[in-house]
């Protein structure tokens, strides 16, 4: 199930889906806890979502033009009563029985994938925050409601990473900034 959520969310990225784009209920206010977490600007998009009780599964895409590295002890999941830190990434590979679990990995330009967070998260089946370090960074992303990830993700999915100015994507997309980048506190 995890692989097939992956490879759908990858496999559509860039392909546009014949039925119009959904914009979320403005009116809402954000969940105190979800399953659903999502950072967006015009550098990156991470979403996370929970789809099993303590499965995470993080999709990312990078507009930018360089390298970075994401280290799994970099996402930070707050669950009800404490804080977790990741352990390992974890990525299907074309054996369904051997997935390929790593420390870290490096992000691309102008790509995305999806991947499987594994750390100490027990049964747990939404978060209360979810934080991600890159560099001196961190992204710090926001709860949504089921339908307003739903959303995003079909937006997403629309995406060209091929274009030469993502302000264009964007602005056809009706694409919002989510959640929040500032200076990582050492």
């Amino acid at each position: 199930m995890i692989r097939l959520a992956l490879l759908l969310w990858v496999t559509f990225l860039g392909q546009s889906p014949q039925s119009p784009s959904v914009t979320p209920p403005s009116n809402s206010q954000p969940p105190e806890k979800s399953s659903y977490f999502a950072f967006a600007d015009h550098d990156y998009i991470f979403t996370i979502e929970v789809v099993k009780p303590g499965v995470p599964l993080l999709n990312f895409v990078s507009m930018t033009d360089q390298d970075v590295s994401l280290q799994a002890k970099n996402i930070r999941l707050n669950l009800e009563n404490r804080k977790v830190v990741a352990k390992l990434i974890t990525i299907e590979t074309g054996d369904f029985k051997q997935p390929m679990s790593v420390t870290s990995l490096t992000i691309h330009p102008r790509s995305s994938f999806g991947v499987r967070i594994d750390g100490d998260f027990g049964d747990a089946k939404e978060l209360y925050a979810a934080t991600i370090r890159i560099g001196s960074e961190d992204f710090r992303l926001a709860p949504l409601t089921s339908f307003e990830f739903e959303a995003l993700v079909l937006k997403v999915n629309r995406l060209n990473l091929g274009s030469p100015d993502f302000s264009d994507d964007w602005r056809v997309l009706r694409l919002e900034p989510l959640g929040d980048r500032s200076a990582a506190r050492r």
